[in-house]
């Protein structure tokens, strides 16, 4: 049978003893209470006010006979009653109703129930199914459950005050004559008192004391071993060994020599070295040289000559740029000469305008020239903006009769100059 099962039979059965228990209360608090409002009522002299104010109504209302008195009055004895009782019991029912629900409000069910359960409870003897955790086995002063009642089965997420265990599979098995642990073992320090047996790699990531038998035995041996086996082919080895680590790692020395002189002195080169093939230096605080030089296949310099991207410079200096060539050279005594010499104009620029271009026929294309104060230009039209005042303006397209030009008189006044006759 299923514990929860039975714990649910046990407790149905209390709340239902409570449930008659405190019904049967509250039947017999209110036959109680009803009996004592009944006793309290005098039915008597209710009847005898309810008659006595009839009788006084009616005989006022009737002529003094005393006979007829009589038959009436045992004639309306019987209605009288029966209006009387009928309110009188009406009257015992309200109040009887009122002094029950006074009483009912007066009681406190939560307590009564508490109360009764309480005692069902105490007064219930418990009797545990087949295979269910006896009472006996639970101390219910501190509501501890002793180890020595659970047996068998799987603890998850298992810990104590000095195991804290996490893991998802089984890694550590104990077994009388052996110790298995599945996955690495970390730990701070190991003391092993026997023999240790590694089959596998021995990594020590630490260091071993030269002071331990271990290490002294080690050095021992390899030192016995190197003298034993140390001959000229063990030297070559080693030799070999010394000259492959200066060609990757190379050489630190002060100084080298060759035939007794210095050739390299700390981070000198000696005067003795002559020829070189260097590709690439450092940077340079000093260069001279004799004969030819070639600077990154654009600037060559030759007996009095420079030349930029060509090694056939024509003048003391050539430019070339492309097809162009420019070129500074002396072209008379005391006279120099820029130009270019080949069938190609040559333009003076400033601010990225043609200031003037020197054409290959001879002649100088200037748009605009100065002299002194005086502005000289030209235009196939006569001008009308404002131009300082004395700029001359020759005319592009004269006529016969026309001027040869204008000047300026300020505020965009211009005057003709010159008649083409």
């Amino acid at each position: 049978m299923d514990i929860n099962t039975h714990v649910d039979s046990i407790v149905q059965g209390i709340i239902s003893d409570i449930s008659n228990k405190v019904q049967q209360q509250v039947a017999a608090m209110i036959d109680q209470k009803i009996t004592e409002v009944i006793d309290s009522l005098d039915a008597t002299s209710v009847l005898a006010t309810q008659l006595s104010e009839k009788l006084d109504r009616r005989l006022s209302q009737l002529p003094i006979d005393t006979r007829s008195i009589e038959a009436q009055l045992t004639s309306r004895l019987d209605s009288v009653y029966t209006d009387i009782s009928g309110r009188v019991q009406a009257q015992s029912a309200d109040a009887i109703t009122q002094a029950v629900n006074a009483q009912v409000n007066l009681i406190d069910f939560n307590v009564m129930c508490q109360n009764a359960l309480t005692n069902a409870i105490q007064q219930q003897t418990f009797t545990y199914p087949d295979a269910s955790i006896p009472g006996t086995a639970i101390d219910q002063g501190r509501l501890l459950i002793s180890g020595n009642n659970v047996t068998g089965g799987i603890i998850r997420n298992f810990g104590s005050t000095g195991i804290d265990d996490r893991a998802e599979n089984c890694q550590l098995t104990i077994m009388d004559d052996v110790t298995v642990v599945e996955n690495n073992l970390l730990t701070r320090d190991l003391t092993v008192k026997g023999t240790v047996t590694v089959e596998g790699d021995l990594n020590v990531t630490g260091t071993v004391p030269e002071t331990s038998p271990l290490y002294t035995s080690i050095v021992a041996a390899a030192t016995n071993n190197v003298r034993t086996s140390l001959d000229q082919v063990v030297f070559k080895n080693y030799a070999d060994m010394v000259f492959d680590q200066i060609k990757t790692d190379g050489l630190d020395l002060n100084a080298i020599t060759l035939n007794g002189q210095k050739i390299v002195e700390n981070n000198s080169l000696a005067t003795m070295v002559i020829n070189s093939n260097l590709q690439r230096v450092g940077q340079l605080k000093e260069l001279q040289v004799q004969g030819e030089a070639f600077l990154s296949g654009t600037l060559y310099s030759t007996n009095q000559r420079v030349g930029v991207n060509t090694i056939e410079p024509a003048s003391a200096l050539s430019v070339w740029d492309q097809e162009v060539e420019i070129g500074i050279s002396k072209q008379a005594p005391n006279v120099g000469m820029i130009g270019t010499p080949r069938n190609q104009a040559l333009i003076v620029s400033s601010n990225g305008k043609n200031n003037m271009v020197a054409n290959p026929d001879g002649s100088v294309t200037i748009n605009q020239l100065n002299i002194g104060n005086v502005i000289l230009a030209s235009s196939a039209k006569p001008p009308s903006d404002t131009q300082p005042r004395g700029t001359i303006v020759f005319n592009e397209n004269p006529t016969l009769g026309g001027p040869l030009g204008w000047v300026s008189l300020g505020n965009a006044k211009w005057a003709n100059f010159g008649l083409v006759d």
